[in-house]
């Protein structure tokens, strides 16, 4: 008698709600993550933004939304296995594509093509199951290394020589530097402007020689982010049998991957 007493408080179809109930908070309890440091990416190329849960699930018919400040309009999102463009942002209609081929099931990566400036900053990553949801924030470094410096070469006030040196298409803000053919490094006037359209940096940077026996005169123009530098040289009037100009570039494997402050 005591026996069917202690089943009757727990009937069989109570046991399969205790489970059911056990199983959607297992599936809950999940996180999302990123990369650990900043994404850099190059202006005018691909980048792939990646996140997964912590869990070895799927997140085939999961609701995966990317965006910036807000929840909508999103970078991309996807529901049921499908793209929604009809949240997206216009900013990223056409180049974003959702990639999940050939990955293991609990990630998922977005593709943003054609980087431009505007991408620079944060991104997050939300992963929505049911009413259990989770996310975590990408951050990505933009960076744009620019044309090639030119020098323009003329004689300046009360015969000193003035060199502009010029050039465009940088991200972050660039450094300029002058030096003289013994690497001594020359007071110099830099202006720099941002195109209303792209956000890159064109700059404009003069320099006035008094001293003729400087030889010849190089414009260094380098991008903190990359540790990236491009050089022209110039030999000046009067001081080589013929004029000669040249460009170089100088690259470093060091990228910064210092955070940005939040």
């Amino acid at each position: 008698m005591a026996n069917t007493q202690g089943r009757d408080i727990f009937p069989p179809s109570c046991s399969i709600i205790f489970l059911l109930l056990q199983l959607l908070s297992w599936k809950a309890d999940f996180s999302v993550s990123g990369p650990g440091q900043p994404v850099l990416a190059m202006v005018g190329e691909s980048v792939k933004l990646r996140c997964h849960l912590s869990l070895n699930i799927s997140v085939k018919d999961m609701e995966v939304r990317w965006y910036r400040e807000e929840l909508s309009p999103a970078v991309h999102l996807r529901k049921k296995g499908k793209d929604v463009t009809e949240e997206q942002m216009w900013q990223y209609e056409g180049r974003t594509t959702f990639l999940m081929s050939g990955l293991a099931q609990d990630q998922a990566v977005l593709t943003i093509h054609n980087v431009m400036v505007f991408d620079n900053g944060t991104f997050h990553c939300k992963f929505k199951d049911g009413m259990a949801s989770a996310e975590t924030t990408l951050w990505l470094r933009v960076a744009g290394l620019g044309s090639e410096p030119r020098i323009q070469v003329r004689a300046g006030r009360d015969e000193g020589i003035r060199a502009e040196c010029t050039s465009e298409g940088w991200y972050p803000e660039p450094q300029v530097e002058w030096r003289d053919f013994r690497g001594q490094t020359l007071p110099s006037t830099t202006n720099l402007t941002v195109s209303p359209t792209t956000g890159l940096f064109a700059v404009v940077s003069n320099v006035t020689v008094w001293d003729r026996d400087v030889g010849n005169l190089s414009c260094s123009i380098s991008n903190p982010l990359l540790q990236e530098r491009m050089e022209a040289k110039i030999c000046l009037p009067g001081e080589c049998s013929a004029p000669s100009r040249h460009t170089h570039v100088f690259r470093s494997c060091q990228v910064s991957s210092q955070a940005p402050a939040p």
